[in-house]
């Protein structure tokens, strides 16, 4: 680790190895204990774990101005934090950031990879961004190379506004630092809300922990992606086969719009209005075909012998004309009415939405203390009828209590919903017979010109009328045809999707499940075990600390089934708080290096642990329990202003290794 600040007077430099155990760095207030702390978290480019801002998380000496030993100042020019980690691969990386620079942006970290310490030296730099749009997944995106480089592959989970993101690694490492301005406030680790992430905590414990509930809810948003693009195929090859059927003037029949399993599917039939009936289309099929073969056999006449049955044929077109003609117009009115009973739906509707809001208003009121009357909400309208009110009502019965009004109006409102849905499929219905109407309308009309343009010319040519027929009923039969052809290859593309439906929607009851797995169960004992222990050994007064547990579903600590937080209302004292802070975040680690897929940093960073005045005994045995730690491969930073004899009595027979803190600040002049 180094931290460096260029002024005037000279190179200001603090520089240390960290031991693989127990290291701690005794030092008084406002040395700079923290500043060594955030200068980790700076060079991984994850001060965004304390807030949104872009600001360093460091004091003067290393932006603007530096006290120097000799009690002057001087104003820092450069400053910048070198930081080399390994992974447990034995690969080194070295990250170089620029706190102040001269046309260096705080966002370029500079890096090193070697597969040893000694061969970095001699490694190529690559300059890579962080706390930029793209720097947790983007190819030069520092937080891609150091998720890479720790093993990690960053889940997406669920946001907010129904939307997914990376878990950032901003998420992940307020589980392995606690600051000490505010990193103390609270049992529960303290995590960055802007990310947009939904349960961040609980998200970033399960990762750690290894837990596969992660991986099911990983696999819950895939399976939901591919519901969606089934009922998007379901609902595209609907539209179309509609459109298809729309063009010939039929319907689709038995068919279901919204993916249905395999027992509910139902083979969609195409049909065709024929006089005032639908009937199936491949039934009159049959009939269109009988016919064009009589018309066939027959032949086509001259025009002089077909007069008779000519005009017969006329007279039947134009009587169709008029009878069809008058069926539009019944239907026209129809749907006039339709229409005006929508309206009036929509304005019911509207009105009972304002009527609801006001009496919801009202009892808010009400709980707040209003003595506000129903009048002065009303607005002089009925809210049941909604009529309005000329002040001559006399009360006839108790008035119902505001409640049962809102829950009437509520009634209503379904009711209202309920007919409009019902006046909107009617209309639909309506809309389609009159469109096959009309397609017969045209049809009739058509056929009746070309009779009388046959019994207006010459004898001797042959039977216009015929012909026509015959074209017609040979293309109908033919667009026909092709339109069944198309409902047999939609059927069988959703007897696909059914099943696809099916698999889909049994996987995700079975992701939805949500009792853990018997690993994960394991996973979560270990913690809370060791959670109990801890707090015991701790000396936690407050409450029994059996009566504390970590929640299986939430993975935070809680009394009694409620989640604990310093409240006198609870009884949770505020050194008891810091006791079980240290237990959280400890167990935190135990239970993580006991999981399959341990994702834990292998690493602890607490800036004065000793807070709320705690006694001694309750931090030996603290300190006791980071040895262990220690000692299973965690590294821990300790930063500490506690008294040095004090300290000694703490660290009795504890392995540990004291990081350098001579002079009045944690950065020291470089010499020759």
């Amino acid at each position: 680790m180094e931290i460096s600040s260029r002024t005037d007077r000279g190179l200001l430099r603090y520089e240390t190895n960290l031991s693989p155990g127990l290291n701690v760095i005794a030092a008084p207030n406002s040395f700079g204990k923290s500043t060594l702390l955030q200068g980790v978290i700076y060079a991984l480019g994850l001060e965004g774990m304390f807030s949104s801002s872009r600001k360093p998380p460091f004091g003067p000496a290393l932006l603007t101005v530096a006290d120097l030993p000799d009690g002057t100042r001087s104003p820092v020019r450069e400053s910048w934090v070198s930081l080399t980690i390994a992974n447990e691969q034995g690969a080194h990386m070295r990250c170089k950031r620029f706190v102040r620079g001269d046309g260096v942006d705080a966002s370029l970290v500079m890096t090193w990879r070697s597969g040893s310490r000694a061969g970095l030296d001699e490694a190529s730099r690559v300059d890579m961004f962080v706390r930029q749009p793209g720097a947790a997944f983007r190819e030069l995106g520092f937080h891609r190379e150091l998720a890479e480089f720790l093993g990690w592959d960053i889940p997406v989970v669920p946001g907010f506004n129904a939307a997914e993101v990376s878990l950032y690694l901003e998420a992940l490492f307020p589980l392995f630092y606690v600051e000490q301005k505010s990193g103390w406030s609270g049992v529960a680790p303290r995590m960055p809300t802007y990310l947009g992430i939904r349960d961040v905590l609980r998200r970033s414990v399960e990762y750690v922990l290894g837990l596969s509930a992660l991986e099911r809810l990983t696999a819950l948003a895939a399976v939901k992606s591919e519901e969606d693009d089934v009922r998007k195929r379901w609902q595209s090859a609907s539209d179309r086969l509609s459109e298809a059927a729309k063009s010939l003037n039929c319907r689709v029949f038995l068919h279901q719009e919204n993916p249905v399993t395999p027992a509910r599917r139902q083979h969609c039939v195409i049909e065709v209005m024929e006089e005032e009936a639908w009937i199936p289309l491949e039934r009159q099929i049959g009939v269109w075909r009988q016919h064009l073969r009589q018309l066939e056999q027959d032949g086509v006449e001259p025009a002089g012998e077909h007069t008779h049955q000519a005009r017969e044929d006329l007279a039947a077109a134009e009587t169709s004309v008029r009878e069809v003609g008058g069926r539009i117009r019944l239907i026209d009115e129809q749907l006039n009415l339709s229409r005006t009973d929508s309206d009036a739906l929509a304005t019911r509707s509207a009105s009972l939405d304002i009527e609801r809001n006001r009496l919801a208003d009202l009892r808010k009121l009400r709980s707040l203390g209003s003595t506000l009357g129903i009048a002065s909400v009303s607005n002089d309208v009925c809210p049941t009828c909604g009529q309005l009110l000329d002040g001559r009502e006399t009360a006839t019965g108790i008035a119902a209590d505001l409640d049962q009004t809102i829950a009437e109006i509520e009634a209503e409102r379904e009711t209202v919903r309920a007919a409009t849905q019902s006046a909107e499929r009617r209309r639909a219905t309506l809309e389609r017979n009159r469109s096959s109407l009309q397609a017969a309308l045209h049809g009739a009309m058509r056929q009746a010109r070309a009779l009388r343009d046959e019994l207006a010319g010459p004898s001797a040519v042959p039977s216009r009328a015929q012909v026509q027929q015959q074209i017609l009923l040979a293309s109908s039969i033919e667009r026909a045809q092709r339109l069944l052809d198309l409902a047999d290859e939609a059927d069988e593309y959703f007897d696909e999707l059914s099943l696809r439906w099916q698999d889909v929607r049994d996987r995700l009851a079975d992701l939805r499940d949500g009792t853990l797995s018997r690993t994960d169960q394991q996973i979560v004992s270990r913690m809370n075990s060791s959670f109990q222990a801890q707090v015991q050994d701790y000396g936690l007064r407050s409450v029994p600390p059996s009566d504390l547990s970590i929640d299986e579903s939430a993975l935070i600590p809680v009394n009694d089934g409620v989640e604990l937080t310093f409240d006198l209302s609870m009884g949770i004292s505020a050194s008891d708080m810091i006791r079980t802070k240290w237990a959280y975040y400890v167990s935190l680690f135990e239970a993580a290096i006991s999981s399959p897929r341990n994702r834990h940093a292998r690493l602890l960073m607490l800036d004065e642990p000793r807070q709320q005045e705690t006694d001694r005994r309750s931090l030996a045995a603290f300190v006791k329990r980071l040895e262990r730690a220690a000692g299973s491969g965690c590294q821990v930073i300790y930063a500490t202003s506690e008294d040095r004899r004090d300290l000694e009595e703490v660290l009795h027979n504890v392995e540990v290794a004291m990081l350098p803190a001579n002079g009045s600040h944690l950065l020291a002049p470089v010499t020759g």
